[in-house]
């Protein structure tokens, strides 16, 4: 049986996400798309960001839908992708526009509030005191009463919550990159058969801009949205 009867016939794949997540919106948006232009259909299960990635190194699963770098050096049994399939952009928001920020160093004069248990902004922060938060509605409370200068967010998930912030404070908000993620689709080792070609198919989509259209376009739905 030829290659492409084999891949036509295979069963859908199955991968752990993390939920409630817009980077596991996107991303499954690009995958879909991916392993659709393989003859393939993926499904995802979304499940605590900590139990998918055990789920998807356990191999109950095909892989874990998005990661940022590097996830496989200690998790032994996945593979990573070599293409970047997205971005997390790590933002500090303030409501001062008089504050310009451009990496981690630059927050040490200000007052930084970050949520528990955020990996990224726990290791941006890790010289630095901070007050923590258990959501990020309350780092926008927090920010809105004045308790701290700066807040720290992945970019996507702040849109809606600024959004509403600055329709109910009557004041506008200033985004501050401080660092960029890119993010990996990760397959499990019993799909290392799929890797060169699903590395050829993201590494066209790349080069056609459709994972950058992808991002741009849900970025548009979520800002847009009431």
């Amino acid at each position: 049986m030829a290659l492409s009867q084999l891949v036509a016939a295979q069963e859908p794949l199955v991968f752990s996400a993390i939920e409630k997540s817009s980077y596991s919106t996107i991303s499954e948006r690009v995958m879909r798309e991916a392993y659709a232009r393989m003859g393939i259909e993926a499904r995802f299960s979304a499940l605590p960001a900590a139990r998918a990635l055990a789920v998807a190194n356990s191999g109950s699963v095909d892989g874990e839908l998005y990661r940022i770098k590097n996830v496989h050096l200690r998790y032994k049994n996945l593979l990573m992708l070599p293409v970047p399939i997205g971005i997390m952009e790590g933002v500090a928001i303030t409501t001062d526009p008089d504050i310009t920020l451009s990496a981690w160093q630059d927050l040490k004069p200000y007052r930084v509030c970050i949520r528990n248990g955020v990996k990224f902004s726990e290791i941006g922060t890790r010289d630095l005191p901070v007050d923590t938060s258990n959501s990020n509605e309350q780092l926008f409370t927090k920010l809105g009463s004045n308790r701290c200068d700066v807040i720290i967010l992945a970019r996507l998930t702040s849109i809606p919550l600024a959004k509403k912030f600055v329709k109910e404070m009557k004041t506008p908000v200033y985004y501050h990159v401080v660092e960029t993620y890119p993010l990996f689709h990760y397959l499990h080792k019993k799909n290392q058969h799929l890797v060169p070609k699903l590395t050829a198919v993201l590494k066209r989509m790349e080069r056609e801009g459709t994972i950058a259209k992808i991002r741009a376009q849900y970025i548009e739905e979520i800002s847009s949205a009431s």
